[in-house]
């Protein structure tokens, strides 16, 4: 009995890091109180960057993730939700943490070359230890309407 009540908390360890990737199109849309930043596009050749984040109740019990472009905070997400945010076109700074339910952490990034009216998906999953990270994922960036 104390053999299978170890394997199971082991288990559960180890699960606790795993996150599933949920699509942009599956995913329910932040709502929009959670929306602080870049929002709304304000020109046509502004890009778009689609950030969803991986579902999973074992992951840090489902918490959040801060969104962030350029160091200034842009949303705030849940679990297996998505959000569009839109920049002008060239290099921006997308960065990503755990909220403060997931004991925070450190801002984790990567640099995206935006170009004008082009879409970019990025999917924001927990690695080793519980700790935030962007991937830019499928689709690969696209024109968008």
């Amino acid at each position: 009995m104390k053999r299978q009540i170890a394997f199971g908390l082991a288990f559960l360890l180890l699960a606790g890091c795993e996150t599933t990737r949920v699509s942009p199109e599956k995913a329910a849309q932040v709502p929009a109180d959670d929306i602080f930043a870049f929002g709304k596009s304000n020109s046509a050749s502004d890009a778009r960057i689609v950030f969803t984040q991986d579902a999973g109740a074992l992951s840090c019990l489902g918490a959040g993730m801060q969104v962030f472009l350029n160091e200034r905070l842009a949303a705030e997400t849940s679990s297996g939700k998505s959000v569009k945010l839109y920049h002008k076109p060239g290099p921006v700074q997308l960065s990503i943490k755990n909220n403060a339910a997931c004991a925070g952490g450190d801002l984790r990034g990567m640099l995206l070359d935006l170009k004008p009216g082009y879409s970019y998906s990025v999917r924001g999953y927990r690695g080793m230890w519980d700790k935030a990270e962007p991937l830019l994922t499928s689709p690969e960036p696209y024109k968008y309407k």
